[in-house]
C-alpha cells in the first residue's frame, strides 16, 4: 500500500501541510497571521533563486538541444509539435473555464493592489527589457527565457568552445539543482504557513472553489485524451495510427498515473512506441526529447490556474489578457515544464508575468499539486501521438 503511495509522497505531504495551514486560518484566523513571516521567507528565498535557476536551467537545456542541429528537418518538427500540441489545449481549457466560471462567484479579498493588467498590455516591456540589468529582476521572466533561449542555441553553434560552456552550464545546474532541493525541504511548512494567513481573512466558501476547478480540470482531460488523442493518431497514421494508438497506450498512461513523472515512464513509452509501429530511429530521437519539450497536461493546467485566479481576484480577462495567457501556457510546456526541479517555478512565473500578489502563490500550488497525476497521463500519452505526427511529416527522410 504504501509503496503505491511512493510517487505521489510530496504531493501528499504538501496536501496535507496546506489543508492544515487552510484549517489554523479558517478556525485560529490570530495564530495564522503570525504565521506569515515563515511563509513569506520561504517564498522569498524561491524569488531569490528563480533568477539563476531559469538562466542556467534553459540555457543549459537549449545547449544541449542544439547538438542534434545535424537532424534539423527532424527536431524543427518535433519542436513544431510540441508547441502546437502546448497551444490547443490551453485554448480549449481557457475557453472551457471562461464559460464555466469555476469561482462562480467568490471573490478573494487581498486588501492588496493588484497591477493593471484590464487595460493594453505593454508586449515590448513583457518579451524584452532595455538594460542588462533588467534581467536579474523576476519581474522579467519572459525576457530572461527569451535571452537565455538565444544563449543555448549560440553555445550549441560554437563548437568546441560552446561545449565547454555547455559542459560548465551543467555543473552549474546540478548545483542550483540542489539548492533548490534544499529550499524545497521547508516547502510544506513554508507554504502551510502562508496559505493559513491567506486564508485567514477569506470566504470559507474559496475551498468549495478548488473543487470545482479540478473538477473543470478533470472534465477537460477526459476529453482531451480521448478526442483529442484520436485526432492525433488519425493526424499521425489515419485509421490505423488510430487502431494501433489505443491498442497500446494504456500501459504507458497507468505506469505514468503510478509514477506521475514523463522521465520515470519513457522506457514503457518507448517499448509502446516500437509496438505501435513507429520506426526506431524516429522513436529513438524523439522521445526523448518529446519527454521535456511536449507537456501539454503542464499547458492546460497553467492556463486554469491563470482563468481561475484571474476569477477569484475581480480582474477582467480582457483580449491582452488571453494571449499572455496562451503564451505562459505553451511557454511552461515547451521549456518550464522541462526545467528539472524546477518545483513551483510555474506559479511563480504566472504571478510575476501578470503582476498578480504572492498570497495567490499557494493557491496555485494547491491546483497544481491536485491535478499532477492527470497532467502527467496526458504528457506522456501525447508523446506517443507526437511520435506518431513527427514520422509522418519525416517519412520521407527515414525510409530506405
Amino acid at each position: 500500500m504504501w509503496q503505491k503511495l511512493k510517487p505521489y509522497q510530496d504531493s501528499i505531504v504538501l496536501l496535507s501541510a496546506l489543508l492544515l495551514g487552510g484549517m489554523i486560518g479558517i478556525y485560529l484566523p490570530s495564530l495564522a497571521l503570525k504565521l506569515k513571516p515563515l511563509g513569506q521567507i520561504f517564498l522569498n528565498l524561491l524569488f531569490m533563486i528563480i533568477v539563476p535557476l531559469v538562466a542556467i536551467s534553459v540555457t543549459s537545456s537549449i545547449a544541449r538541444m542544439t547538438d542534434l542541429k545535424k537532424l534539423g528537418a527532424i527536431l524543427v518538427s518535433i519542436m513544431g509539435v510540441s508547441i502546437l500540441m502546448a497551444i490547443i489545449p490551453a485554448v480549449g481549457i481557457t475557453l472551457l473555464a471562461l464559460m464555466f466560471d469555476p469561482a462562480q462567484g467568490v471573490t478573494l479579498d487581498l486588501n492588496q493592489t493588484v497591477s493593471d493588467t484590464s487595460g493594453k498590455m505593454d508586449f515590448v516591456a513583457l518579451l524584452t527589457t532595455n538594460d542588462f540589468s533588467g534581467l536579474l529582476s523576476k519581474s522579467n521572466i519572459l525576457a530572461l527565457i527569451i535571452m537565455s533561449v538565444i544563449a543555448g542555441i549560440a553555445i550549441g553553434q560554437s563548437g568546441e568552445d560552446g561545449r565547454k560552456v555547455s559542459a560548465l552550464l551543467d555543473s552549474f545546474n546540478t548545483v542550483i539543482m540542489k539548492i533548490v532541493a534544499i529550499i524545497m525541504l521547508a516547502a510544506p511548512v513554508g507554504l502551510g504557513a502562508y496559505f493559513a494567513s491567506t486564508m485567514a481573512s477569506q470566504d470559507p466558501q474559496l475551498v468549495v472553489t478548488f473543487a470545482r476547478a479540478v473538477g473543470l480540470f478533470l472534465v477537460a482531460c477526459f476529453i482531451y485524451l480521448t478526442v483529442g488523442s484520436t485526432f492525433y493518431a488519425w493526424l499521425g497514421g489515419g485509421m490505423y495510427g488510430i487502431r494501433q494508438f489505443w491498442r497500446h497506450a494504456l500501459e504507458p498512461a497507468v505506469t505514468a498515473l503510478g509514477t506521475t513523472s514523463s522521465l520515470a515512464t519513457l522506457p514503457v513509452t518507448l517499448r509502446a512506441a516500437l509496438k505501435m509501429g513507429i520506426k526506431p530511429e524516429i522513436a529513438d530521437i524523439s522521445l526523448p526529447l518529446l519527454v521535456n519539450l511536449n507537456k501539454g497536461g503542464a499547458s492546460i493546467i497553467t492556463a486554469l490556474k491563470i482563468v481561475f485566479i484571474y476569477s477569484l481576484l475581480g480582474l477582467d480577462f480582457t483580449v491582452d489578457v488571453f494571449m499572455v495567457t496562451i503564451l505562459i501556457s505553451v511557454l511552461s510546456a515547451f521549456i518550464i515544464g522541462g526545467v528539472p526541479g524546477g518545483a513551483f517555478l510555474g506559479e511563480i512565473f504566472i504571478v510575476t508575468t501578470l503582476g498578480l500578489p504572492m498570497e495567490t502563490i499557494p493557491i496555485l500550488v494547491v491546483i497544481g499539486a491536485i491535478t499532477d497525476a492527470p497532467s502527467t497521463v496526458i504528457n506522456v500519452v501525447h508523446d506517443l501521438n507526437a511520435s506518431q505526427i513527427v514520422e509522418r511529416l519525416n517519412r520521407k527522410r527515414i525510409e530506405p
